[in-house]
């Protein structure tokens, strides 16, 4: 388990990535293949000795979509829903069963939230040395504030596997922190699941641009029903593409709330960016562990195939566990 004492994560360690010569060979890529620009290019542009497509069953794709793909060097299909299933199958394909010595670079811009969480997961638990994660930003999303990453079929709400917390029967101090996204029918069902918590709203500022962050906001109008009123809702902004960052403003809420009369059970729920999930996941690993807390997410049937246009900046973040 990675120690609660390691603070390094709290350092701005991202990379831009501006060159992909310049970041060498990998021996093993890992991406999941979907139709955004952005996934395609790093897909491209990357050096590894072995680079992997995985099919995630969440887009749906057919035989005949699939057949778009030429060239590649190895395509990964046939995965299981289950995230923990899904990743184990995943990484024994691609050669991973045992990374210790593997520099592995994994670009989580098509992943699901849920599924960033059990490939750190993975990687932590295989005593894997190190883990270079790329994200790449869009030049826009597709339909600005009407963008949905997700279709509105949500199959359950539940905890991420990997990530339960052994929680407590009191839940008159339970805390929800949700991060604020797009994805507004999935904030709302995440705030149903836990109505009694108070709320604790991270909300992406620096954006990744500014029309992103005014977007966020109106999604985030649409779940502010009467309904939907849990007690003593607090906001907070932080870094939409640092993960580093992201973490550390999670946990400074986290010893905040602790402070101020205490927690019963604490949920931690990522609807924003993928680098905000993979804040969320190294936040939960240092902390988290062993206490009565979890992180939950509004699982959709489908997601959507392609919701952006244009590539953006790139960036890669070191993982040391």
């Amino acid at each position: 388990m990675i120690s609660r004492n390691e603070v390094s994560y709290l350092i701005d360690s991202k990379q831009k990535v501006e060159n992909f010569d310049a970041l060498g060979e990998f021996d093993v890529f890992v991406s999941a293949f979907n139709h955004s620009e952005r996934v395609r290019h790093v897909f491209e542009k990357i050096h590894a000795n072995k680079k992997h497509w995985w099919i995630l069953p969440e887009y749906h794709y057919s035989d005949q979509d699939l057949n778009e793909i030429s060239g590649d060097l190895s395509l990964i299909d046939g995965l299981p829903e289950n995230e923990a299933d899904l990743v184990l199958k995943g990484v024994e394909a691609s050669g991973l069963d045992e990374p210790t010595d593997l520099s592995v670079c994994i670009d989580i811009t098509g992943f699901m939230r849920h599924h960033i969480f059990m490939l750190l997961k993975y990687f932590e638990a295989s005593r894997a040395k190190s883990l270079s994660v790329i994200y790449s930003e869009p030049e826009r999303y597709s339909r600005g504030a009407d963008t949905s990453f997700s279709l509105e079929d949500i199959q359950d709400v539940r905890q991420v596997s990997g990530f339960e917390g052994v929680h407590v029967p009191d839940t008159r101090r339970d805390v929800l922190l949700l991060g604020v996204g797009y994805d507004h029918h999935l904030m709302g069902q995440a705030i149903r699941y836990k109505e009694s918590a108070r709320l604790l709203q991270l909300l992406s500022l620096p954006s990744l641009t500014a029309d992103m962050y005014q977007e966020s906001l109106i999604r985030v109008d649409k779940v502010d029903t009467e309904e939907l009123n849990p007690p003593g809702r607090t906001e907070q902004f932080c870094s939409a593409n640092d993960p580093f960052l992201i973490a550390a403003s999670a946990s400074r809420l986290y010893h905040r709330e602790l402070r101020n009369g205490g927690i019963s059970n604490f949920y931690l729920c990522p609807l924003a960016t993928k680098p905000q999930a993979l804040g969320f996941g190294l936040f939960y690993l240092r902390e988290l562990t062993d206490t009565p807390s979890s992180v939950i997410f509004p699982f959709p049937r489908n997601y959507s195939k392609e919701t952006s246009k244009g590539i953006g900046r790139t960036w890669l973040y070191p993982i040391v566990f």
